[in-house]
């Protein structure tokens, strides 16, 4: 009975953990999709000193969310995202809208395929 409620019990600490994991990489990227989309959205209006400020804000919090994430994804795609995100303020900088607009959407993509990493899938899991 007792190795009964220790496995039920690691279940649970387990599924808790997965939980807060998921709970966590879902919000950053959605947090950091909007935040993309408005500095996109800046550099397209022409708005760039703006532009950069976000840009600059954005990897700021990124680097610290980095840490939060290291602990529970694959080191590469991070340091990819993190690539990009560091162009951007260069981007802004130059006032190349094509370039920000290009460095946008291959975030965007990196976040969506590091959320869906973590969905429960079969193939993830294997």
């Amino acid at each position: 009975m007792n190795r009964i409620t220790i496995a039920v019990l690691m279940l649970l600490i387990a599924g808790i953990i997965c939980g807060c994991e998921f709970y966590t990489v879902s919000n950053s990227v959605i947090q950091y999709t909007a935040d993309l989309d408005t500095i996109k959205n800046l550099s397209e209006r022409g708005d760039f000193d703006k532009a950069n400020e976000m840009t600059d804000d954005l990897l700021k919090n990124w680097i610290k969310t980095t840490r939060r994430l290291d602990k529970y994804l694959y080191h590469d795609y991070i340091d990819e995202i993190t690539l990009h995100m560091s162009a951007l303020p260069v981007c802004t900088e130059n006032q190349d809208s094509s370039a920000v607009k290009t460095h946008v959407e291959e975030i965007k993509i990196q976040l969506t395929s590091l959320k869906e990493s973590e969905l429960p899938y079969l193939h993830n899991i294997l």
